[in-house]
């Protein structure tokens, strides 16, 4: 399945927490199965074809979305496909230019009120980043991941995302595909932060049959 082109509902909301305002968009309606827990290696998730199509969905909108704090709230999503107890967590994506401390989104949450709705259609990822760059001392569009107040928040640039977007992006095009013809292939997207080479934020396609039987 493509990921460009497709529609992504949500909620748009405005908080204002003093002098500031800060511009939240979540999904129109919660992800059923996409249960956000610390793992042995880092954050983890495991997701069907829906919950991989949002969260990769999410992820594009959020690169290209500088003044916007992208919220996932998974801490109630179905746990059937979860291979820990908990806790569990909440997603946050957000650009670093935005200068948002974390310590005040407890506060933006708990005034987050209805939304406006709003469809946005996915413009994709565009072409494959340089990768060869990555790893340049002189690099600074690096992912920092950090859990804070049951939140996951992930932090960068544009171009960071778009290289962590590519992970995902394979996740929603080819695990399908892999699945199907290969049945309890392990499928997944591993996404670094920063210069680490072990996977900060795992997220794994779960067999649906699993998740819906």
């Amino acid at each position: 399945m493509k990921l460009e082109g497709e529609r992504w509902r949500t909620l748009v909301s405005t908080v204002r927490l003093g002098k500031d305002e800060y511009r939240v968009v979540r999904p129109a309606r919660p992800l059923k199965h996409a249960p956000l827990y610390e793992g042995y290696m880092g954050v983890e998730s495991r997701v069907d074809k829906s919950a991989a199509r949002e969260i990769a969905m999410a992820w594009a909108f959020a690169m290209r979305s500088p003044r916007t704090l992208v919220y996932l709230p998974l801490k109630q999503s179905d746990r059937a496909c979860s291979w820990s107890d908990g806790p569990f967590l909440d997603l946050v994506l957000m650009h670093h230019s935005l200068g948002f401390r974390l310590s005040k989104w407890q506060e933006v949450r708990a005034k987050l009120r209805g939304g406006r709705p709003h469809t946005v259609v996915c413009q994709g990822f565009g072409p494959e980043p340089d990768y060869s760059r990555l790893f340049h001392r002189d690099n600074r569009d690096l992912l920092r991941g950090e859990v804070v107040g049951e939140t996951v928040f992930v932090v960068g640039s544009a171009p960071a995302f778009h290289v962590g977007g590519q992970e995902l992006l394979r996740l929603v095009e080819d695990c399908p595909r892999h699945m199907h013809e290969s049945p309890g292939t392990h499928c997944c997207a591993e996404i670094t932060e920063s210069r680490r080479h072990w996977k900060w934020l795992h997220v794994v396609y779960c067999d649906e049959h699993r998740v819906h039987a």
